[in-house]
């Protein structure tokens, strides 16, 4: 994202993203904008956002990031569109409760498998939940394990609840996921939901993440 406003004690700047003289509706409408403390800011994006001070100056700061959709809205599927608005909160929290949930992973490299209808929606939450374990300070892999073309036939059949757990029984009994690993997957497991599920799969054990 790029920094369109930094607002000092309230009163914003002339590159405000919201409506006005300088931005029209249509173009307002057509950013994805999040807020931050000068303190968050500064730590996501260093050097686009001036930390707050340290003995303070009575002014309180904040900012927002914005960038430009290179989709105008109503040309993406509304589940499509919705995933990719929430995506960086969506990935964040997911590996947020990963990490939480076991902190013994901390050396292990992280691989990520995401299960998304849409191959160009999937390869950008494989994307950002790669950005979002590396915020964490991990290892993170570009691998993908894979499995034979037998048991993709058997495990297709499956109920997702089951299939899951036996996919990742098979990656550590045929090697893919390597002692030393840990797969995110961050799957849909319903097509009317507009959030995403995330497992962990360590050792050939699979744990939903609640």
């Amino acid at each position: 994202m790029t920094p369109l406003l930094v607002v000092w004690a309230g009163l914003p700047f002339l590159n405000d993203p919201s409506p006005g003289v300088l931005r029209s509706k249509r173009a307002a409408r057509n950013l994805d904008c999040e807020r931050y403390s000068a303190q968050t800011g500064s730590e996501r994006y260093p050097g686009a956002i001036r930390p707050a001070r340290a003995r303070g100056d009575y002014v309180e700061r904040d900012a927002v990031m914005c960038a430009e959709r290179l989709m105008r809205p109503g040309l993406r599927e509304a589940r499509d569109e919705a995933i990719l608005t929430e995506l960086e909160p969506l990935s964040r929290d997911i590996v947020t409760k990963a990490v939480s949930l076991r902190t013994d992973l901390a050396d292990r490299t992280w691989l990520v498998e995401t299960y998304y209808p849409s191959g160009e929606v999937s390869s950008k939450i494989s994307f950002a939940t790669k950005n979002a374990l590396m915020g964490q300070g991990l290892a993170v892999s570009d691998r993908v394990p894979v499995l034979g073309v037998g048991d993709v036939g058997v495990i297709t059949r499956m109920d997702p609840d089951e299939a899951y757990p036996t996919a990742c029984l098979r990656y550590a009994a045929t090697g893919t996921l390597r002692e030393g690993d840990a797969l995110l997957a961050v799957v849909s497991r319903d097509a009317r939901e507009t959030i995403l599920h995330g497992g962990l799969c360590v050792d050939g054990r699979w744990t939903w993440i609640p």
